[in-house]
């Protein structure tokens, strides 16, 4: 069995153990090789002998044979020396195995890679701390995408199950439970080409929706191949979400290198966007529009500010739509039928939706 904790964590673990009961202390393999102790001894044919044997624990040359079994198996066996009454001795190691068992079982727990992978998500985790981590609980470098996946209502155990039993395809996916409203599904992109990462996420909204009835939002950013990268991939995911949700609204999958200037809008302050407004809009800054203006307006920048097929998809006529045009320009002093005041109008509006969201948190 490969092992799975490093020496040094071993061998502190005994030091600390040693301090405080004054033994020594030795950990074999199930093979006869000493991996960790608090002194070197050549006792590996001896714990070999153990192991074979039908006994529970063992004396033999002054130290106590005990089995460190993980399942049904004993996969090492731990040694402490009788520098104290036997009885003493013997209740000292059984607490010293104790320990170390449940070390070596929680590393090889499932959850406990996800309480890991957590921690990094969540930038808990950095340099040596991190490697160690990911040694201990055998986390290896993998291609990864980092799909968050956001709801409204609390976290729902139907949509949790729905995610491992459609998206998880292998030994290296995840999913991560991160708080009431937010999921991760750490997927293993080695089957997934580059160009549909975009389509993935769009099916992780579709299949949730259909199959567990939850209106879900995904977030990501690019793929990683180390977990070095992970919180800042995971922070951009959530990032692009808090983006998306705020200027996209009608869309559910948000990438976030392809926010455009929603990214840039979004770092503004509040006196920033006032001031922006105050000199585009002047006092129509806080005018407000009915739905026909809103749908005609974006049904105009959906067409690329082409009348002929917007009056087609709004089924008006083209002069209806002019009249409608005409009403927003007298509103609001800007022709959105050309393209630089429509791109004027479509920064206005964006800066805005930050305002207003910026005015709602400090409320």
């Amino acid at each position: 069995m490969k092992q799975i904790i490093s020496t040094k964590k071993l061998n502190q673990i005994l030091e600390e153990l040693k301090e405080i009961s004054r033994m020594d202390f030795m950990i074999f393999s199930a093979g006869g090789e000493q991996v960790a102790g608090t002194v070197q001894e050549e006792f590996g044919e001896l714990a070999v002998q153990f192991v074979q044997s039908m006994a529970e624990t063992q004396v033999a040359r002054g130290w106590i044979y005990f089995r460190v079994e993980l399942g049904a198996k004993t996969e090492y066996v731990l040694l402490c020396n009788r520098n104290a009454e036997t009885e003493s001795a013997y209740m000292i190691g059984r607490m010293a195995l104790c320990q170390i068992r449940h070390l070596f079982l929680a590393v090889r727990d499932p959850e406990n890679k996800k309480n890991v992978l957590r921690q990094i998500l969540n930038g808990e985790l950095s340099g040596e701390k991190l490697a160690e981590k990911c040694h201990q609980v055998q986390l290896r470098p993998e291609k990864y995408m980092i799909y968050v996946i956001q709801y409204k209502t609390d976290q729902d155990s139907v949509l949790v199950e729905t995610v491992k039993n459609l998206f998880i395809s292998g030994s290296a996916d995840y999913v991560i439970e991160m708080d009431g409203t937010r999921t991760v599904l750490l997927k293993h992109t080695g089957d997934i080409p580059d160009e549909d990462y975009a389509q993935y996420a769009r099916m992780i909204v579709d299949n949730l929706q259909t199959e567990a009835m939850v209106n879900v939002w995904v977030g990501y950013g690019e793929p990683i191949d180390l977990y070095e990268k992970m919180n800042e991939s995971y922070t951009n995911a959530c990032t692009a979400l808090k983006i998306g949700m705020v200027f996209y609204g009608a869309e559910k999958v948000f990438c976030y290198s392809r926010l455009g200037i929603a990214r840039l809008i979004y770092k503004l302050p509040a006196d920033l966007c006032e001031i922006f407004l105050r000199e585009v809009l002047g006092e129509n800054m806080a005018v407000d529009f009915d739905d026909e203006m809103l749908t005609t307006i974006n049904q105009l920048f959906e067409h690329n500010l082409n009348i002929s097929e917007t009056a087609r998809h709004l089924f008006i006529h083209r002069n209806t739509l002019v009249y409608r045009l005409e009403r927003i320009e007298k509103r609001l002093g800007l022709d959105i039928r050309s393209f630089e005041d429509a791109m004027i109008f479509k920064i206005a509006m964006m800066v805005r939706i930050h305002l207003n969201e910026l005015q709602k948190e400090t409320l």
